[in-house]
């Protein structure tokens, strides 16, 4: 099994309206022993940062908060959010994210069962192409 270090990993970063960096850490596609969940770290930024509303079709999404604070959305019900915290998109449920502090909101993210790196981006891509549409 991988051992993994978050600070030797480079981030992603995605632009406003959805100001984010992510970190894909261990998914079968980076490394094979990995089986049956992808995981990686979101950081969202302070003042805003965020997810767009989405769903992830084929699995599930365990959120774990682990700095920061702000506001999330599952199924149209509002969640305050702050470290020690947790919730679970299951497959199809539409969701966000919102860092409403002064500091990063990190999150760590698992799927369940694993998603390709390539579907993020994908889906990251897609949603920088809606302009303004982080809605609040």
């Amino acid at each position: 099994m991988p051992f993994i270090d978050f600070s030797a990993f480079n981030g992603s970063k995605i632009d406003k309206p959805f100001e984010r960096e992510i970190k894909f850490l261990l998914s079968p596609d980076i490394d094979p022993s990995v089986k049956d969940f992808t995981f990686l770290l979101s950081t969202l930024a302070p003042h805003g940062g965020c997810t767009d509303y989405h769903t992830h079709a084929d699995a599930g999404e365990l959120m774990i908060f682990m700095s920061g604070k702000g506001k999330a959305w599952l199924d149209g019900v509002e969640h305050d959010l702050k470290p020690g915290a947790a919730m679970y998109a299951p497959p199809g449920t539409i969701h966000k994210t919102m860092n409403t502090g002064s500091e990063p909101l990190q999150i760590a993210c698992v799927f369940v069962p694993a998603i390709s790196t390539d579907y993020i981006r994908q889906n990251i891509e897609a949603a920088q192409t809606k302009k303004g549409a982080a809605d609040e």
